[in-house]
């Protein structure tokens, strides 16, 4: 084609250099603007952490900051002074750091250079003693950073009888019990798991429990029982077997909290010696009715009788053997001994009763006070009464003889 191009530009050569340097002309212009249109440039841009130079052709900021890579937040400041569109220059991103301080008032957001302990300031809230923070107050915020503080509470530890109060924000029983300096002893007994989380209130008791074992011997108290016995007279009772305690072998588990005694289980007991019943006879013979004969013995006082020489009014009748006895000097209730004072058991008739005694053969003893113990009382016979008479021949005389004893007051 060149060749034919060639060939037709030798009848009109002339012309055809014309045409073909304006054409050239023509198409040098045309790449001359195409290529100051496309012209590219370099921009730096510098966020603080890291620097990147991109080679473009854009003239806007945020175009440049895309075609980059870099993203933005709504808070992030594009620092353009050092900015020429279409020249080499620089874009600096400002980069804003978004921070949180929560506590129990709830959350506070800034935008916020600087340390944890500076950004707490900022958020108008102070730290106590026992609270924790969870970043070192040392530490410089980043992005998006939630400083949290927990609040101390009141914790009780009572470890043996004593109180020691805590302040405690995290942690678990353990951790207070060592905060409070307790040391968990073989014994001890701890209120709670020592893995339980502490809470606002909490009163943990520690107390030291020790077991002791015991012997002791107790006594058995003895039964008490009555009999009729036809060896003594209506309206006579006499304890014919005296009642003897028991013992027993008893053995304890006592408990103690803190040193002092809270419960006392019997692990065992054990009769070591069998008590005995004391058995009280209570007369049913018939009360032989007497003739009173002859002027009483006694003088020491009157009484009104009836007919048969009784007395009228009396609350009782004893009857039973006597004897007598003599011999002066001072009965068991410290009365004299003397006729008129007569000696008893006092388990039956005590000491200072009235009484007015007539043996069933007539004789009158008469007027009398129970003053002393009869020896009868030791010897087990059925003898209730021995009467005192000035010498030993009226008391031989005296003998033995069944008498009624008229309970008078």
């Amino acid at each position: 084609m060149i060749t034919k191009i060639k060939t037709k530009a030798k009848s009109m050569s002339g012309f055809k250099k014309f045409i073909a340097v304006v054409l050239v002309l023509a198409i040098l212009s045309s790449i001359t603007a195409f290529a100051a249109e496309n012209a590219g440039y370099y921009v730096e841009l510098d966020d603080g952490e890291t620097k990147t130079t991109l080679y473009t052709t854009s003239t806007s900021a945020s175009e440049i900051i895309k075609e980059a890579g870099y993203e933005l937040s709504a808070l992030d400041v594009l620092d353009l002074d050092e900015f020429t569109p279409g020249e080499d220059s620089k874009i600096r991103i400002e980069r804003s750091t978004l921070v949180g301080v929560n506590d129990a008032r709830g959350t506070v957001y800034f935008t916020f250079e600087g340390t944890v302990a500076q950004a707490i300031d900022m958020a108008d809230t102070t730290v106590g003693e026992n609270d924790l923070i969870n970043y070192s107050t040392s530490a410089k915020v980043s992005d998006g950073m939630i400083i949290s503080i927990a609040r101390a509470f009141p914790v009780d530890v009572r470890a043996y009888g004593k109180r020691i109060p805590l302040e405690m924000a995290v942690g678990t029983v353990a951790d207070a019990l060592e905060k409070a300096g307790v040391t968990i002893g073989e014994n001890d007994v701890v209120s709670h798991d020592l893995s339980e989380v502490v809470s606002s209130g909490m009163v943990i008791f520690v107390d030291e429990v020790t077991y002791v074992e015991k012997t002791e011997t107790k006594e058995i108290p003895f039964d008490k029982t009555t009999k009729k016995s036809s060896s003594y007279a209506i309206g006579t009772t006499k304890v014919t077997t005296k009642g003897v305690p028991g013992e027993k072998e008893i053995t304890y588990k006592e408990k103690y909290v803190n040193g002092v005694l809270i419960d006392t289980v019997v692990l065992s007991e054990k009769v070591t010696k069998e008590p005995i019943t004391q058995v009280t006879s209570v007369g049913t013979k018939k009360i032989q009715p007497v003739k009173a004969k002859g002027e009483p013995i006694s003088t020491m006082g009157t009484v009104d009788l009836d007919a048969n020489g009784v007395p009228v009014s009396y609350t009782k009748v004893i009857s039973g053997s006597s004897t007598a006895y003599y011999g002066g000097g001072t009965t068991a209730s410290g009365r004299p001994a003397k006729v008129g004072h007569v000696a008893v058991d006092p388990n039956v008739i005590p000491y200072g009763t009235k009484l007015y005694i007539v043996a069933t053969d007539g004789t009158v003893y008469g007027y009398a006070i129970a003053a002393d113990t009869g020896g009868f009382v030791h010897n087990g016979t059925n003898t209730v009464v021995d009467v005192y008479l000035d010498t030993y021949d009226e008391c031989v005389q005296w003998g033995r003889r069944n008498v009624n004893i008229y309970v008078i007051g």
